[in-house]
């Protein structure tokens, strides 16, 4: 290791006279070493080849001369930016909160960073990504939180990696991840026939501005058909909380209502239940079974206790980033994965 000379005193000084951000030269000449030295030290990709010493030496430096690597120009000299778009909607539920993190968690430990971008209801998804591209991302990642359901390829520059995470798309174009909303309502239906449930309400999210998942539905009524249940209720909420209530006073001001009532979102699920129980004085599950698509840390408090279908968020999001990665280092071919439900068992089913 070069001994410190009197160019790197000076460098010392010059920063902090002259009020500019110290550079990676200026470090080098204090710390009297390479400036390519000062690049690998800060560069994650060399951390298991630089001496333990030298690094310690340079950091040191560096924190003296409050350096700090830029990461604008580091991406300049790589031809990436590092950043990674997350579209989501400014609406979306506790689920994509759950995603939203473990992406970005994950992101952070490649060394990577995430830029969040709303898409508001209905907006042009042409639009949201353009400004997005705007930014240099090296790859996004579109929710259904934002967008629901696609039909034709969006208006993308090609060259930017994009993975769809639970949209579904008539013509895919791009690689996606999936979770089997079919196979997890198709197995709540036989769960709840199993624990004797035999009267049957199902609440979509038809009135939704956002996406109402057909396979939910189709996936529980074909299971109650299986085992002779032809007859089953049909409401229309839209995910909220509101709309919940607003079903179970519709529902439970009947003289007769179902023994069990599975609804499509948790949050609908909730709703339903706070007011069965405090405005209908019906008790749950002694008199009323629910249970929900979606398990969210709600799901699991004691006031609901709410027996939920699991998506199971840390196997979609560990897929969604190897697909994306994939497609950032230019294997580019479309794959459509489709991850598998669970059903978490709770207190709400008799």
């Amino acid at each position: 290791m070069k001994q410190p000379t009197e160019s790197s005193s000076s460098a010392k000084q010059t920063a902090a006279q002259t009020g500019k951000r110290p550079t990676s030269r200026d470090v080098a000449l204090a710390a009297g070493v390479s400036q390519s030295s000062v690049c690998r030290v800060f560069d994650e990709k060399w951390s298991d080849r630089i001496r333990p010493a030298l690094r310690q030496h340079v950091l040191e430096t560096a924190a003296k001369l409050g350096y700090r690597p830029n990461a604008i120009a580091r991406s300049l000299t790589a031809q990436r930016s590092g950043i990674i778009g997350v579209v989501v909607s400014e609406d979306f539920n506790e689920f994509y909160y759950d995603i939203l993190r473990r992406i970005t968690n994950e992101l952070q430990r490649q060394g990577l960073r995430v830029m969040v971008f709303n898409a508001m209801p209905y907006r042009d998804i042409d639009t949201v990504l353009s400004k997005l591209m705007e930014y240099q991302v090296d790859g996004i990642i579109l929710t259904a939180a934002a967008i629901s359901s696609v039909a034709a390829p969006f208006s993308l520059d090609l060259a930017t990696p994009l993975v769809l995470l639970n949209i579904y798309s008539q013509t895919p174009f791009c690689s996606s991840v999936i979770n089997d909303n079919y196979a997890g309502s198709y197995q709540m239906a036989s769960y709840l026939y199993e624990r004797g449930c035999r009267t049957f309400a199902y609440v979509s999210a038809e009135k939704s501005q956002y996406f109402d998942i057909p396979d939910r539905k189709l996936g529980f009524l074909d299971g109650l058909r299986e085992r002779g249940c032809t007859d089953c209720l049909q409401l229309a909420g839209d995910y909220t909380y509101q709309s919940g209530q607003e079903i179970a006073r519709q529902l439970f001001a009947q003289p007769e209502y179902p023994d069990c009532v599975f609804c499509s979102g948790s949050r609908m699920a909730y709703g339903l239940m706070d007011t069965a129980r405090k405005e209908f004085q019906i008790s749950i599950p002694e008199q009323l079974s629910v249970a929900a698509y979606d398990d969210t840390f709600a799901s699991s408090l004691d006031s609901y206790a709410l027996t939920a279908v699991c998506q199971g968020a840390d196997e979609m999001v560990k897929t969604v980033l190897r697909l994306l990665m994939r497609e950032i280092e230019g294997q580019s071919y479309v794959e459509t994965v489709y991850t598998a439900p669970s059903i978490v068992i709770r207190g709400s089913v008799r």
